[in-house]
C-alpha cells in the first residue's frame, strides 16, 4: 500500500513539474507586438479625408519596421513601439516618383505628422495615431475579413 501511495505521489509531482515547466516556457517567450503583421488604410488626416491615390496604407512587420504611402511614393523605415507609445524615427527610405498635384503636399503632411506621433489607440477597425497632447493626427482603418467571422445565427 505504501508503494502504491509513493508511486501516486511521485506521479503527481512529475505532472506538476511538467505543467510548471510548460507555463514557464510560455511566459518567457517574447510576446508578439500588437501591430506586428498588420495592414491599415489611411482614412483621415487631422480629421479630413485624404485625396485618392495609390496605396494609402500603413503596414507593420514583426521585426520593427513599417511601410507607408500617402498616395504616391512608398516609404519604409523603423518603428519603435513600447506599450502604447510609438515613434517613427526620421531615417526613411523611399521612392522619388513625380506625384500628381495635391498628392505631393499630402505626402509631406503625412510624413510630418508621423514624426509628431507619440502614441496610438486601437479600435476593432481603426488605428489612431496621436501626438503628445492626445490630439488625433492620423486615422487608419482596416476591413475585417468575412471568412474569419463565425456564423452564430441558427
Amino acid at each position: 500500500m505504501k508503494t502504491t501511495r509513493r508511486a501516486f505521489i511521485a506521479a503527481v509531482l512529475v505532472a506538476a513539474s511538467a505543467i510548471g515547466i510548460g507555463a514557464q516556457t510560455r511566459a518567457t517567450e517574447p510576446a508578439k507586438p500588437p501591430l506586428a503583421n498588420t495592414e491599415w488604410t489611411l482614412s483621415q488626416i487631422e480629421g479630413e479625408a485624404p485625396l485618392e491615390g495609390r496605396g494609402l496604407d500603413l503596414s507593420f512587420t514583426e521585426d520593427g519596421r513599417f511601410g507607408t504611402s500617402a498616395g504616391c511614393n512608398r516609404f519604409m523605415g523603423e518603428v519603435e513601439i513600447k506599450g502604447r507609445e510609438i515613434s517613427f524615427p526620421d531615417k526613411l527610405a523611399g521612392t522619388m516618383m513625380a506625384c500628381p498635384e495635391g498628392l505631393a503636399e499630402q505626402e509631406e503632411k503625412v510624413l510630418s505628422l508621423l514624426a509628431q506621433v507619440t502614441s496610438y489607440r486601437m479600435e476593432p477597425k481603426a488605428l489612431i495615431l496621436v501626438d503628445s497632447e492626445g490630439s488625433e493626427l492620423l486615422r487608419y482603418s482596416r476591413e475585417i475579413k468575412k471568412d474569419s467571422l463565425v456564423e452564430t445565427s441558427g
